[in-house]
């Protein structure tokens, strides 16, 4: 009996080493299998791009959207027993490019809106009840457009206009610029915009519609990338803008400025996936009160939620 024992013990180790040998080559086939699946949707991914090109517009749409619900009633731990909250914040990033041995045109919009709502019941108070919509704490527009005729694949001579400001709050703060000068183009997906001879119109946030006006250097760059990591598509969309006066007024805030908007995405599965949205802004005209804020006041937020791209 005890022969038979350890007889059946050896034969069930060996099957199992053997299964173990099996499930290690079929995990090394599947895994090479994944990796020529991976390089031919990366060749797809650059014919796609190829025809694109050829046909002659470039154009995506990339959204990015955050919400949270959260309710408690009686519940004494909470500083607030009785409360509820809720956000939600929308991000869109859209581009229209077309990019010609000669010439090109390349349009981006930015629009970014986010709300927040907190009601508290306090018992025995009267309830003050608020909508989500009525608590804004987000709202960003940007749109940009840029032309250009080419002296080579890399140089051009450009003109660029853009609008910088909000959606509930049109042009109060706001800033719009009209300018010419060069383009550099160094990589694909990358656009540096020198205009040396740049209007720029500034609309502080006062409620006045009152604005300054003055002749400086636009300086932009724009850059855009997609890749593949692990079967997945991530994506990166920056933008910097920046504006620099050749004077200001005596006993005026500077019209400097500078801002920074980014964007990056990670798909997970068929276009859905994390998005990552952040933005730098630091502008006198719309942050400093004299005795009040301190000049150079850097403006930031950022926001991360689901994402849906194409």
């Amino acid at each position: 009996m005890l022969l038979l024992v350890l007889t059946a013990s050896i034969i069930s180790a060996q099957t199992i080493d053997e299964l173990r040998v099996i499930k290690a080559a079929k995990a090394a086939e599947a895994a090479d299998f994944q990796s020529k699946a991976d390089a031919v949707k990366g060749e797809i991914a650059g014919i796609d791009a190829q025809i694109t090109e050829l046909t002659g517009w470039t154009i995506s749409l990339n959204g990015t959207m955050t919400f949270d619900f959260a309710n408690s009633d009686m519940w004494q731990a909470n500083p607030n027993p009785n409360a509820a909250s809720s956000s939600l914040g929308l991000v869109v990033m859209a581009t229209a490019n077309k990019d010609q041995a000669k010439y090109f045109w390349y349009n981006k919009g930015i629009f970014q809106k986010a709300w927040q709502d907190v009601d508290i019941t306090i018992p025995g108070a009267t309830e003050e009840d608020d909508d989500l919509f009525d608590q804004g704490t987000v709202d960003i527009i940007n749109i940009s457009s840029l032309a250009g005729f080419k002296l080579s694949p890399k140089l051009a001579l450009s003109t660029l206009g853009e609008l910088n400001t909000s959606l509930g709050n049109f042009l109060e703060p706001g800033t719009a610029d009209l300018g010419i000068g060069a383009t550099w183009l160094p990589i694909k997906g990358m656009a540096v915009v020198i205009h040396p001879l740049n209007y720029h119109m500034a609309w502080n946030n006062l409620g006045d519609l009152q604005s300054d006006r003055a002749l400086g250097a636009k300086i932009r760059v724009d850059y855009g990338r997609s890749f593949m990591v692990m079967g997945g598509k991530v994506g990166w969309s920056t933008t910097f803008t920046s504006y620099q006066p050749y004077s200001n007024p005596e006993g005026s805030v500077t019209l400097q400025e500078y801002t920074w908007l980014s964007a990056l995405n990670f798909e997970v599965w068929r276009g859905i996936g994390l998005g990552i949205i952040f933005g730098l802004r630091q502008a006198d005209l719309e942050t400093f009160r004299e005795g009040i804020t301190e000049e150079g006041v850097v403006q930031k937020f950022y926001q991360v939620g689901l994402n849906y791209g194409f």
